[in-house]
């Protein structure tokens, strides 16, 4: 079974671990503690479907990060979902001029970052209620 790969870039190890978890069976998660990581991985190899993106990082933050993917011809087509706990609209609106798709305020709501994910990435989430 392939399955789509995500890019998820974020400094926190334990939410890194629940996105995996919560996209074990449905997508490829690859987990970046630093947008410049993932920013010279991508100089090499743009593989992914999706890119979910924290803004609050030490060094390069997430919205220098997108500003750059959506520079590079190699990657500004990838969708982009900013992820923060910065809430502040001037922050979501920059973000979203530069190019994200989306975002959420963390902390996340698990069925809310799946139903999020599908959207971006054109696909309909099955849910069996109880």
């Amino acid at each position: 079974m392939n399955l789509k790969p995500i890019a998820l870039v974020d400094d926190s190890s334990p939410f890194c671990l629940l996105v995996k978890q919560i996209f074990e069976d449905r997508y490829e998660v690859d987990t970046y503690a630093t947008a410049t990581d993932f920013l010279t991985m991508m100089s090499r190899v743009s593989r992914y479907a999706l890119i979910i993106l924290d803004i609050n990082m030490p060094g390069m933050d997430g919205l220098e990060a997108l500003e750059k993917l959506k520079k590079s011809p190699a990657t500004r087509s990838i969708p982009t979902l900013l992820l923060t706990a910065d809430a502040r609209k001037d922050t979501v609106i920059r973000g979203m001029k530069l190019g994200a798709q989306d975002y959420m305020v963390k902390p996340i709501d698990p069925a809310a970052l799946e139903e999020r994910v599908a959207v971006l990435l054109g696909e309909t989430l099955l849910r069996v209620e109880d």
